[in-house]
């Protein structure tokens, strides 16, 4: 209790509780350290302000697991009874737990389920600012109870660093608080490094210094649990980290690591951790932070279908929460690896993770109860767009109909807290006996691994391998017939603890569809098959053997990664694909791999598989080739191509390469061009006429009679076009072409018939002529049969433009005389009248 009183929160409470009497929900911004993770839910339940039970909602299953464990130390209570957690796969608290925190995924459980959220008073969304997808559609829903069921429900957010504006506009009958806490003041220092220098080599060489000049325990933030593995065991291969102990700190790290980071020791302490530090745990001791700037962030390609999860920078809010860090106990540092300048560039917040990440798995639980996403208030709303791609992607897996209806395979996928293309091949391989495998490999690919890269080949007695996880199971096999002795496990390149876990939530996964855990492990071949049954929309095959690239029926291109034991395959099923940066450049990379025979797709897709023909030419050897594709959606799975001698067939082809371009004819010239203007400009101003333009229709039918004339393409290429062309016209339509729209016109004026241009567009046709050969041209030139004045484009005696004319007789009396002054001085040698 003492260290509840030590805490800011607790001197600041009298203005949390006036709020509390006036106001249905609360926004509270409070700094790091101030005891709103902790002490503000004890508060709440020990001073009568909630009677019923207080929900805790954390990003992360570390932090609620941890700080149910504060709380329960701090206010000497039992964890499991007074104040408890719930995580997946991972619950500790009772009916009568007053405080339980939750992770947001849990917490967005029981706001669907009604008996499970009944006993809620107070609901608290702690680190808002993480703006987790999960916690915003917590805060959406919650508000639908609070306005349509309980008025009696009360909403607190809360995090160091908030936009309390935009909240307390989207939170009716909200008052926002802001507690200045009892921090200590922070030094910020900045040092960029070069960008080839990895990050961890420049964390070790400023570690030395740190440690000699300033005191207390270091937190050092990295953004991936390589770069903290690299990190730690750089640092203890060092002589000056004698007598220091280092731990790494990230999600899938096994909970008793996590507690030994966390907890307090005699020894001076280096925490490596990704952003799960950043917020909600206290980490006692910590003075100095090295903050490397940068956090795997999770983000939608909708393009490509793919979550990719790429390290970028953070925030000057994650900057903020992370130099708070320091500052709880005493006056700390805090080392950016990053100039002031890329600090100033920085965004304020983050962007919310639910304009960013897929949102199926959300959407399927939220049709479980009968609602839409699309109609629930949000802060961010999502777009109609994603919306729609999510539901195609539940309709793929028959999850839900084309009306947004869930289906009885739905609503079973619904009920699992897995990814809704898991929870289909979880219920698929259960109906043939195999849930209890894919439960499995579920579990272990959904943490870090428990088997070393390269360790994996040494599980498989096979001489060809063809199964990352066909070498996993073997692994976890050798794993469980030794009862998961750590030791001999380590020896072999297997974690025994992840091994462990795995098949806790494998049973887990089980029993959630009334399944008996019973693991077997199948053949090779017959994973294999599983797999492909599993997930049938992850097969991909090969286009390059030389660089391992493979194509996916959606059309992505796809590397093999290093690690895979594969050798040649022509097709594959990945289990995960993962986007990666590799020597600068973005890749999806395939990883946990098996290769598929091809008859196992056309037994499995009997059915769906199409074969088709085309014919095309070959625009190398110039022959006309028949080729058949055996099709399953937009997979390959075989094609070959034979020469055809059918003329038909080839005039066809011919004539489609002449109609795009791929070929051309010698005798396709100016006077064919001029002939198709002229039809195209009578067919259309003169429609009476019945003259038919050359259409792509026509153009591609007259191409065809043209390739059926010859018998090769030497041939073909020859053809007089132009003749072949006057030939489709009738003799009335050939007079009538020449009559109305002539190639030339007689002027009269002693000299030969001039050029017409059709090829303007616009109706004009133009006639240039310099203007000396004008004089005596008293009447304006017309074309169909007088009907239509050509455009007279004058020209000087360089040629050139000089003026532009449809009434030759007005240019006489009006802007003739102005033109002849200014041309007559420029040329004066030439005659002018």
């Amino acid at each position: 209790m003492n260290k509840i009183r030590d805490l800011p929160i607790f001197h600041e409470f009298e203005k949390f509780k006036n709020i509390w009497e006036s106001s249905a929900h609360i926004i509270l911004k409070s700094p790091t350290g101030s005891g709103k993770s902790t002490a503000l839910p004890y508060l709440l339940a020990a001073n009568g302000l909630s009677k019923g039970k207080i929900l805790v909602v954390q990003p992360r299953r570390i932090a609620a697991r941890m700080l149910a464990t504060q709380v329960s130390r701090i206010a000497d209570w039992s964890l499991g009874k007074e104040v408890g957690y719930h995580v997946r796969f991972d619950k500790k608290f009772t009916t009568e737990t007053k405080i339980i925190y939750v992770t947001d995924g849990i917490a967005l459980s029981m706001l669907l389920n009604r008996d499970e959220f009944k006993d809620i008073e107070v609901l608290i969304l702690d680190e808002f600012h993480e703006r987790s997808a999960q916690i915003d559609v917590c805060l959406g829903l919650a508000l639908k109870i609070w306005k349509s069921q309980n008025p009696e429900l009360r909403i607190i957010v809360t995090s160091a660093t908030l936009n309390l504006e935009s909240l307390t506009l989207f939170l009716p009958d909200s008052q926002a608080l802001e507690f200045t806490g009892r921090t200590f003041p922070v030094q910020i220092e900045y040092r960029s490094f070069p960008a080839e220098i990895q990050v961890w080599k420049a964390v070790i060489e400023l570690l030395p210094k740190i440690l000699s000049k300033l005191q207390g325990d270091i937190l050092i933030f990295m953004d991936g649990a390589y770069e903290i593995l690299k990190t730690v065991n750089a640092i203890l291969s060092n002589s000056w980290s004698s007598g220091l102990e280092v731990f790494p700190l990230y999600g899938d790290l096994l909970p008793e690591k996590q507690d030994r980071a966390l907890h307090p020791s005699a020894k001076r302490k280096i925490i490596v951790s990704t952003n799960v530090a950043e917020t909600s745990l206290t980490i006692e001791g910590v003075r100095v932070v090295i903050d490397t700037g940068t956090a795997k962030k999770l983000r939608y390609d909708r393009n490509r279908g793919i979550n990719s999860l790429l390290s970028e920078p953070i925030s000057k809010s994650s900057a903020e929460q992370r130099s708070g860090r320091a500052g709880r106990t005493g006056p700390g540092y805090c080392f950016r690896l990053w100039s002031q300048n890329t600090q100033k560039g920085l965004p304020d917040f983050d962007p919310p993770e639910i304009s960013r990440i897929d949102l199926s798995q959300i959407y399927l639980n939220l049709r479980r109860f009968d609602l839409f996403l699309e109609k629930i208030d949000l802060i961010e709303p999502i777009s109609k767009s994603s919306i729609t791609e999510f539901k195609n992607k539940l309709i793929s897996l028959g999850a839900i109909t084309h009306s947004g209806d869930l289906t009885i395979r739905g609503e079973m996928m619904a009920g699992l807290p897995v990814h809704p293309a898991w929870a289909y091949a979880l219920l698929e391989a259960q109906q043939i006996g195999y849930a209890s495998t894919i439960g499995l490999l579920l579990a272990m690919l959904d943490e870090r691994p428990p088997v070393q890269p390269d360790a994996l080949k040494d599980f498989c007695p096979l001489p060809v391998l063809r199964s990352d996880p066909y070498c996993l199971l073997l692994a976890f096999e050798e794993a469980s017939r030794n009862n998961f002795s750590v030791h001999h496990c380590r020896n072999m390149g297997i974690h025994a603890g992840r091994c462990k876990n795995a098949e806790k939530v494998a049973r887990s996964l089980c029993a959630l569809i009334q399944e008996d855990y019973n693991l077997q492990i199948p053949s090779c071949k017959k994973l294999s098959y599983i797999l492909l049954r599993c997930f049938p929309n992850s097969v991909a095959f090969l286009l390059s053997s030389g660089r391992n690239i493979f194509q996916d029926i959606f059309g992505r291109r796809l590397h093999l990664s290093k690690r895979s034991v594969l050798g040649v395959e022509e097709f594959v099923l990945p289990l995960q694909i993962v986007e990666k940066k590799i020597r600068g450049s973005i890749t999806l990379e395939m990883e946990w791999v098996t290769g598929i025979d091809k008859n196992d797709i056309r037994e499995f897709a009997a059915g769906q598989i199409k074969i088709k023909q085309e014919i095309f030419l070959d625009l190398d050897t110039r022959k006309v080739l028949q080729k058949e594709t055996e099709e399953w959606g937009m997979l390959v799975l075989s094609s070959k191509e034979i020469e055809i001698s059918d003329r038909e067939k080839k005039a066809k082809a011919y004539a489609k390469a002449l109609f795009h371009g791929d070929l051309k004819l010698k005798n396709w010239n100016s006077q064919v061009e001029q002939l198709l203007k002229r039809r195209s400009f009578l067919a259309t101003y003169f429609p009476d006429f019945e003259i038919k333009e050359l259409d792509d229709e026509l153009k591609l039918l007259f191409f065809e009679q043209l390739c059926l004339s010859a018998s090769s393409w030497k041939e073909i290429k020859n053809i007089d076009v132009f003749t072949e062309l006057l030939n489709t016209l009738s003799r009335d339509e050939k007079k009538l072409l020449d009559e109305a729209t002539p190639e030339t016109i007689d002027l009269k004026n002693g000299r030969r018939p001039y050029q017409l241009d059709y090829s303007k567009g616009g109706g004009e046709v133009i006639l240039r002529v310099i203007l000396q050969d004008l004089y005596h041209v008293e009447v304006h030139p017309k074309i169909v049969y007088g009907q239509y004045p050509v455009v007279v484009e004058i020209l000087a005696p360089n040629r050139r433009p000089a003026q532009r004319t449809t009434d030759l007789p007005s240019f006489w009396h009006g802007t003739y005389p102005k033109i002849r002054k200014e041309l007559a001085g420029r040329y004066p040698k030439h005659y002018w009248r």
